[in-house]
């Protein structure tokens, strides 16, 4: 689950209420998509986190992510700290990272670098453009 660990400014995100697919949950990278948020793919950088369960209008709570937020999460793979700097992809549930730096949309800020499941934390960016 992705939870904000810290803003680099001293703004706060104001929840934002879009529509979205049945089954997101708490801490989940989204994607606004044709206008609701779905569960994002492992390389696509998400354009919110939900933040609560879907409500009886088939909204979520959400948050858009920004480059002036820190997340904070939990890795399906050792991230050591030698992948600080490099972008990781997500994992298949959308609540986490892998270790895979080809094609990551989550930049490693800092690791704990525990075996298996690293706590991480860093920002969103967009994956870097495939070899010509």
């Amino acid at each position: 689950m992705f939870i904000k660990a810290y803003s680099r400014v001293a703004d706060v995100e104001p929840f934002v209420y879009p529509k979205g697919a049945a089954g997101l949950s708490l801490g989940m990278a989204a994607n606004l998509t044709g206008g609701a948020l779905a569960k994002c793919a492992a390389t696509t950088k998400p354009t919110h986190i939900v933040m609560g369960p879907q409500r009886a209008d088939g909204t979520y709570p959400a948050i858009e992510v920004t480059e002036n937020t820190i997340f904070e999460t939990v890795s399906t793979a050792t991230v050591a700290a030698t992948v600080v700097g490099s972008a990781v992809t997500l994992s298949t549930d959308a609540l986490g990272v892998t270790a895979t730096t080809t094609s990551g949309v989550f930049k490693i800020l800092d690791t704990d670098g525990a075996t298996t499941n690293s706590t991480v934390r860093g920002v969103f960016v967009t994956p870097a453009a495939a070899a010509a």
